[in-house]
């Protein structure tokens, strides 16, 4: 296996999870510390079967779940050093819930109604 495909496969898990999290807590900086959650909460999130399997990364088709989990993860760290302004006691409480509603929904509404004309 290539080294460029395993660093794009890792870019793809943890980069978006690493940007929701730090966005949504207001952090200024990334510290290595959150690089290192992210990337352990990337690798907590594979199942016992596809440690079997030797995987070194879930199944594609969870990366939402996945993205969501490290966001998680990023902002506790945010918080353990003090670094999530945006964050008010509500979000604290429930911080999966929150991260859950703030997260992109790629749902499209189509913009042509689609009709069928017959002459």
């Amino acid at each position: 296996m290539h080294f460029d495909f395993l660093t794009n496969k890792l870019d793809m898990f943890v980069f978006p999870g690493i940007g929701l999290g730090v966005t949504l807590c207001g952090a200024r900086t990334v510290s290595d510390r959150m690089l290192y959650v992210a990337a352990e909460a990337l690798a907590n999130y594979l199942t016992e079967d596809e440690l079997a399997q030797g995987k070194v990364f879930p199944n594609l088709s969870t990366i939402r779940d996945v993205s969501k989990k490290v966001a998680i993860a990023v902002i506790e760290e945010a918080i353990r050093t003090d670094q999530a302004p945006r964050l008010d006691e509500k979000a604290l409480s429930n911080l999966d819930a929150f991260v859950e509603k703030k997260m992109y929904d790629p749902v499209y509404v189509p913009l042509i109604e689609k009709r069928s004309i017959s002459i």
